[in-house]
C-alpha cells in the first residue's frame, strides 16, 4: 500500500506505554518506534485472539494511570 493510502495516526503514548516501547527497543535493538508500534499492535492482537495471552489488566479511562506489569519492567540496574 502506498503511504498516501496510509491512515495516519498521531499517537502520544502514555507512561506505561513509553516503558513498553523502551523495554521492546531492547529486545529489537534495530528496529524503529514506529517498527515497534507496528509489531507490538499486531503481535498484541493476534496473541489476544488466539487466546495465547492474558493481558495485564488497565484500570479505567486514564492511561496515564497505566503501569507496565512488573514482570515486565526492567530489573533496577538493567538497561532497557
Amino acid at each position: 500500500m502506498p503511504k498516501i493510502d496510509r491512515v495516519r495516526v498521531d499517537y502520544m503514548p502514555g507512561a506505561a506505554a513509553v516503558e513498553a516501547l523502551q523495554a521492546a527497543q531492547g529486545l529489537f535493538p534495530n528496529s524503529n518506534t514506529q517498527a515497534l508500534i507496528d509489531r507490538l499492535v499486531i503481535t498484541g492482537l493476534s496473541a489476544l485472539v488466539h487466546g495465547h495471552w492474558k493481558p495485564p489488566p488497565l484500570y479505567g479511562r486514564n492511561r496515564d494511570a497505566w503501569k507496565l506489569p512488573a514482570d515486565l519492567r526492567p530489573k533496577p540496574g538493567e538497561a532497557a
